[in-house]
């Protein structure tokens, strides 16, 4: 198998330079059974790494992120009808394995032949508004779906090689960020006051839980809202963007319906941060949380108005009472301090570049959903 470690005193000696972090002829060390020559070709250990959730938009680009690293083999975890538009490109580069987070037989079988030495685990019912009218869904998925994945960790023997990052959320504060006076740091008390916002903090809880019992190592990236082409419509940003296209398409009358525009919500494109948080898995200090985000908070009608400054065509608006949310929190902002001092990260966001990415994906969705009727 390609997963078999090789064994050599050629090769121990690369993995103990690895350790002390410097170069030996031709080879670059980055960390322990981590190494690449001159050419950017792996000539040390080969590192199995395990993406759930890797058709979705954070999942599929932090696969694209980890295939930066030529050690790295990349297996990701999709469903038998799973759409795989997001992962193009990527196909011939990562080896895809079939199955359900929440089908503990199909994870100790997935988990025992691969034996991953890190998982990032984001598959999820990750829809906030769906969590209302689908709480038992979304506690089913999202917690059952970590107790999965650690006992199959267990299962597996790997208590003490395999590290997961887990993808938490901003909503896990949920009625504290309507009280905190100023960007929420990881310790501000978790209140959440939606379904999804429940299973995502009952998920960190549980797995804090395998690491504190069982040893397995857990870190916690906290997400602010991401945006990025690929995303589901059910956020805002995409919904603005599927809209403006459907207008432009002459599918719909000129008229785009929102909800609530006065939030302020810190968002951030996956495509600048999954560089970072590949790595807060390296780094990252386990039963640890990081908050993940610009640390710029932007309000809904702006981002509305920046969408509707790319349309092709003149748009007017229309608050649709079906889009407010039980509990919307007025103003979401990371403390995303914690997170720099570890990577070094420096956001750099465009959000006008990644409104137009997104809008001119949902140009190309729509172009393929309602093809012209042939006369």
């Amino acid at each position: 198998s390609r997963l078999v470690p090789r064994s050599s005193t050629a090769m121990l000696a690369r993995i103990a330079v690895c350790w002390l972090g410097l170069a030996v002829g031709e080879e670059t060390c980055r960390s322990p059974g981590e190494c690449t020559d001159r050419r950017g070709q792996c000539v040390g250990d080969r590192i199995p790494v395990f993406v759930t959730g890797i058709t979705g938009m954070l999942g599929s680009n932090i696969a694209r992120a980890l295939l930066e690293d030529p050690c790295k083999d990349v297996f990701g975890l999709v469903r038998w009808r799973s759409h795989m538009g997001n992962l193009a490109g990527l196909l011939g580069s990562l080896e895809l394995v079939y199955g359900d987070v929440t089908d503990d037989y199909r994870m100790r079988e997935i988990i025992g032949q691969i034996r991953p030495r890190y998982i990032y685990h984001f598959a999820a019912q990750a829809i906030n508004s769906v969590s209302f009218a689908s709480p038992k869904v979304t506690l089913d998925v999202n917690v059952h779906g970590c107790l999965s994945l650690v006992e199959a960790i267990r299962s597996a023997g790997l208590e003490k090689v395999c590290r997961i990052v887990f993808a938490g959320s901003s909503t896990a504060y949920g009625k504290t960020a309507d009280t905190w006076d100023g960007k929420i740091p990881e310790t501000a008390p978790l209140q959440p006051v939606s379904p999804y916002g429940v299973s995502k903090v009952s998920g960190e809880f549980l797995l804090k839980q395998y690491f504190y019992s069982h040893g397995i190592e857990v870190i916690v990236a906290r997400f602010f809202i991401h945006v990025a082409p690929g995303g589901t419509d059910n956020l805002a940003l995409q919904a603005f963007s599927r809209q403006v296209a459907m207008i432009e398409a002459g599918l719909v009358p000129p008229v785009l319906k929102h909800g609530n525009l006065a939030t302020l919500r810190d968002t951030t494109d996956i495509r600048d941060s999954a560089p970072v948080v590949v790595k807060l898995g390296e780094t990252g200090v386990p039963g640890e949380v990081y908050n993940v985000g610009t640390g710029h908070a932007w309000a809904m009608r702006d981002l509305l108005d920046a969408v509707l400054a790319q349309s092709k065509v003149k748009i007017t608006l229309e608050q649709d009472p079906s889009k407010l949310r039980v509990y919307d929190e007025k103003v979401l902002l990371a403390d995303n301090s914690k997170l720099r001092e570890l990577t070094g990260w420096v956001p750099n966001p465009n959000m006008n570049g990644t409104i137009a990415a997104i809008l001119n994906y949902w140009r190309q969705e729509v172009q393929l959903r309602y093809p012209p009727r042939s006369a």
